[in-house]
């Protein structure tokens, strides 16, 4: 199963983020955000989202705050300096949102996939074990993870 969500989920992250908000991305490999080459000592930005059907688990998706910043100044239409915490955490949660729902509707189910509400977390929550894709983007780079139940 960890196959099949692996490809729906990165087909999932070109279609939402390369369609949706206009960037280009790369899929990089899976490593811990320790190790991916993320700037950790700059402010990133986290969200769970949990899901439920034939199969649990839940995705968490990490982005460094200048390239969410970017994002939803572009997203929102609005200058960088008018945008406030709900924007940034907004555009995060809907982000992760959209690439999961559209990640889980690409999976032959029984039951159909419930998602949670998504919300923020704090980064440093994140266990230093788990393992993420990382997604390079011109700027930047982030880091989604799911885990299954």
């Amino acid at each position: 199963m960890k196959k099949i969500l692996m490809k729906a989920m990165t087909t999932s992250i070109s279609e939402v983020l390369e369609t949706m908000f206009y960037l280009p991305i790369e899929i990089g490999d899976e490593s811990t955000l320790s190790q991916s080459g993320m700037d950790m000592d700059v402010p990133n930005l986290a969200c769970q989202l949990k899901f439920t059907g034939d199969f649990s688990g839940n995705f968490t998706l990490v982005i460094p705050k200048n390239l969410l910043e970017e994002i939803t100044e572009d997203f929102m239409g609005e200058s960088r300096d008018s945008l406030g915490e709900e924007h940034l955490s907004g555009t995060l949660t809907e982000i992760l949102n959209m690439i999961c729902g559209n990640a889980l509707k690409k999976i032959k189910s029984k039951t159909p996939f419930d998602l949670d509400i998504p919300r923020v977390i704090d980064e440093f929550k994140i266990h230093e074990s788990h393992v993420f894709t990382i997604i390079e983007t011109t700027q930047s780079k982030m880091a989604i993870n799911f885990a299954l139940d």
